[in-house]
């Protein structure tokens, strides 16, 4: 949170500074920070290969050892801002009802890791994770706020590309004696 609030105060500053000034070698630095942290990089690059439409089928498990709920959804992908932030809209159902979700993916330059926001139409929590990428593998790891306990559970995420018109997400709940069990798993293919 610091760090954005020093961003933000450097662009205004330098917004402000008089156009007949030199900035100083202090204000060059601190802009050239700036402007490598701003920067569109492979990892971004990355992030295109969601664009377009998709097909999916998403699986959901409640609890260990219970069978899966399966239904069918698809969504949008559309980088924005400049190639720095990937949104996905999707669309599907749950236990029978419409299912709308907003997906924000980038890639933090500062921290050096993807960040994803995922935001539905089933709640008010906003939900993040964080990871990196080898390959064509991203794992994450967050935080899901269950309104039950009023706990925050840790989960993990994997998204592996199989082709270029199709990948796989799983997610992960971790349990108190730190094992984990899928709760969900999302295999898309690229709408042609």
């Amino acid at each position: 949170m610091k760090k954005a609030i020093v961003i933000l105060t450097l662009c205004l500053f330098f917004a402000l500074l008089p156009a007949q000034e030199k900035p100083s070698a202090e204000q060059q630095k601190a802009m050239e920070a700036f402007m490598k942290a701003g920067a569109v990089t492979e990892n971004h690059e990355f992030l295109k290969k969601y664009a377009g439409s998709w097909d999916c089928q998403v699986k959901g498990w409640m609890a260990p050892g219970q069978p899966p709920t399966v239904s069918q959804g698809s969504f949008t992908g559309e980088m924005r801002l400049d190639g720095r932030f990937l949104f996905m809209d999707f669309q599907g159902e749950m236990f029978g009802q419409p299912f709308v979700g907003l997906q924000i993916i980038g890639f933090d330059n500062m921290q050096q890791k993807y960040v994803s926001l995922w935001l539905d139409n089933t709640s008010t929590l906003m939900f993040m994770t964080m990871g990196t990428r080898q390959d064509n593998v991203i794992s994450e790891t967050g935080l899901w706020p269950d309104p039950v306990s009023g706990d925050e559970l840790p989960v993990k995420a994997r998204t592996t590309w199989t082709g270029a018109d199709e990948y796989l997400y799983e997610q992960f709940m971790v349990q108190p004696d730190q094992s984990e069990f899928k709760s969900m798993e999302m295999s898309c293919k690229r709408r042609k």
